[in-house]
């Protein structure tokens, strides 16, 4: 027994004229150009993404890394060696990540996304990360972190 919808596609598929099958050719002379760009872009990796592998920099004491891989506003802010020791002073003693969870992202600002996680330490239960990332050079890059 046929179903409905298998009946009723039969009959639609029949009663199709061959001009609904047939691609449409250009017409001759016409101006055939590149496709629009769509002026939204997706940009890998999205800004929790980018913010997450830069944390666990952070979280496995990379600390020269992390500064390596943040943005240029980042490092003019920050010296390498200053940045290692500031990190260090701060994270170490929070101790390892038990669990992070995204809280919210902020893109309010053109080119600049705001990310807070609720975040769990070994030795704080209850912490806030915050990673502030720029767009540039066709990417998120991190460009301040803060934790409270």
């Amino acid at each position: 027994m046929i179903s409905r919808w298998a009946a009723v596609s039969l009959l639609l598929l029949c009663t199709a004229t061959p001009q609904a099958f047939a691609q449409v050719a250009p017409k001759p002379g016409a101006v055939i150009g590149p496709a629009k760009k769509s002026t939204v872009t997706a940009v890998v990796p999205a800004p929790d993404d980018r913010a997450r592998q830069w944390l666990v920099l952070l979280d496995d004491k990379n600390y020269s890394q992390s500064w390596s891989e943040a943005g240029k506003a980042f490092q003019n802010r920050n010296k390498v060696d200053a940045w290692a020791t500031m990190a260090g002073t701060q994270r170490e003693p929070l101790g390892a990540v038990a669990s992070r969870d995204l809280k919210s992202i902020d893109l309010g600002r053109s080119n600049v996304a705001v990310v807070r996680y609720d975040t769990v330490f070994a030795h704080k239960a209850a912490a806030v990360e915050t990673v502030t990332l720029s767009f540039e050079d066709g990417g998120w890059a991190v460009t301040a972190y803060s934790v409270k």
